[in-house]
């Protein structure tokens, strides 16, 4: 049950610390914390805050991988009244650039790597300033001020990721809607494989640590390093995208398998897996059924727009319910409407544009109030998703409206690939396609064609993105050709491209 003092995600969350006192709260890199030291750590770093002279509202960056520190600085930040905005690690500086110019932000905290080094101009403690002009609260995004909480960058359609700028009450009020669903009891343990700049990461984190439990942080995924975690010690629950759901299907039904499962059920872990960021199939949620009978399952569906978690199956309702997305959440209306427009709702059965109408909606896009306003239609948010209501009620999703590419539970804009290896100096043309793969959901393709004279290396390809886009976003697979296919309007035809690529595949069986 959540620890709530106020509407604000940090007051929450310092109810739950302090609900745990002595005992073990946030855990992970060979560092344990207890409620009360958690609480410590950060009313010291929120002192240090706030002697660097930051105004209520501004945007702070919050360097993160996993790391309890983390969580300390991104309560401290909202604790001197500012919002935080979850930058991982692992991102190319050209990436953290962007989002700091985009936010107009000033300061960063946490341990920087050093490749960010030369983004900073000062340094005290975690506390470390970027460079900016002397205009900087003027250029403040409108967006932002002390009633926000986080801005969360996201894959769009335009191709640029925008920045979703979610207050403290919504998110807030969303957790506690959760909660009613989910019942995060108090003292209860999750192993946290999910990352904290990724909105499934942020509110089961936040929600254990607010309800007075204990929060265990794995910086990087690994199949082997999870099981043998659940094996080896309880833990109440555990949070996955499909796609982690899929290699742990995987090895368990491997060599040693049948051990790991003997080990996992003696501990009783996990009590609850928690399965979001993309569809999760009713095949792949049944095996997982049948190989760990004595763990439940549920399975959420959310926008980071809503502030996540807009429809959830309940585990004591997971089988009957296999398939669809669920109920929608408490405080969530859901419609679907006619892609033609004609009525303002489809029938039973038919497909069309999920919307939805909440109190839980973000305050906007960061610096983008076109995007915003064509997003909503009055107070309902159009997600973009394609789906259709049975007659029980229940949702369905049918697909996305949006051309986005879905690679291991994280949404990729094609158009944000393509605009970053456009730039190559070795390609004419460039076309992102995703192609469906039995581990990761999706990979990315990328078909280039080269400028005349010039000789395109695929895996200099790959290396020389590195440095311009996220990890996750890099082409697993880079095509080749003379002419990128075009369609009766001389645009390129994206679906010959996405055909190109699964003949070549097809050959190369």
């Amino acid at each position: 049950m959540i620890h709530r003092r106020s509407y604000r995600l940090d007051e929450l969350v310092l109810g739950g610390l302090a609900a745990r006192g002595k005992d073990l709260a946030l855990m992970g890199s060979g560092i344990s914390l207890s409620g009360k030291e958690t609480a410590d750590e950060v009313t010291r770093l929120t002192a240090t805050l706030r002697a660097a002279g930051l105004t209520p509202g501004e945007a702070v960056l919050v360097a993160v991988d996993n790391h309890p520190s983390d969580l300390v600085c991104q309560l401290a930040v909202w604790q001197a009244d500012c919002v935080a905005v979850p930058v991982y690690r692992r991102h190319p500086v050209a990436v953290v650039s962007d989002i700091m110019q985009r936010c107009a932000a000033r300061y960063l905290v946490g341990a920087v790597p050093l490749e960010w080094t030369e983004l900073v101009t000062a340094s005290r403690d975690v506390v470390h300033t970027l460079p900016s002009s002397d205009d900087g609260a003027a250029k403040r995004p409108q967006e932002l001020d002390r009633d926000q909480a986080l801005v969360v960058f996201t894959s769009g359609s335009t191709g640029k990721p925008k920045g979703v700028v979610v207050s403290h009450r919504a998110f807030a009020t969303k957790l506690c809607a959760i909660d009613s669903v989910l019942c995060f009891a108090e003292a209860a343990t999750m192993l946290q494989v999910l990352h904290l700049h990724f909105s499934f990461g942020q509110w089961t984190s936040l929600l254990t640590l607010g309800s007075g439990g204990q929060l265990e942080l794995i910086r990087r995924y690994e199949t082997d390093l999870v099981l043998r975690r659940l094996a080896d010690a309880h833990y109440d629950r555990i949070a996955v995208v499909p796609t982690m759901m899929r290699m742990i299907a995987s090895r368990l039904t491997d060599r040693g398998g049948e051990r790991l499962i003997a080990s996992m059920r003696a501990s009783g872990s996990p009590g609850l897996w928690i399965a979001g960021g993309e569809p999760l199939a009713a095949g792949l949620g049944r095996q997982f059924r049948s190989l760990l009978p004595r763990s439940r399952l549920a399975d959420v569906f959310g926008l980071s727009e809503s502030a996540t978690s807009d429809f959830i199956v309940p585990p004591d309702e997971y089988d009957a319910l296999a398939g669809t997305i669920g109920h929608p959440s408490p405080g969530v209306e859901a419609r679907v409407v006619p892609m033609d427009g004609q009525t303002a709702e489809a029938p039973f059965d038919v497909v069309g544009e999920l919307w939805l109408r909440t109190p839980h909606l973000m305050t906007g896009y960061l610096g983008d109030r076109a995007a915003t306003t064509e997003t909503m239609s009055g107070k309902w948010l159009k997600t973009g998703d394609l789906a259709l209501k049975r007659r029980d009620g229940m949702f369905e999703l049918a697909g996305r409206a949006k051309n986005l590419i879905v690679r291991g539970g994280m949404k990729i804009s094609p158009l944000e690939v393509e605009n970053v290896f456009s730039g190559h100096p070795d390609c004419s043309g460039v076309i992102a396609t995703g192609v469906a793969d039995t581990v990761l959901g999706e990979r990315i393709h990328l078909v280039v064609t080269p400028h005349p004279g010039r000789i395109v290396d695929p895996s200099q390809i790959r290396d020389w993105g590195r440095a311009r886009i996220e990890a996750y976003k890099l082409p697993d697979v880079v095509h080749v050709i003379d002419v990128l296919p075009t369609g009766v309007t001389g645009k390129t035809d994206r679906l010959a491209v996405s055909e190109l690529v699964r003949e070549r595949l097809s050959v190369n069986r």
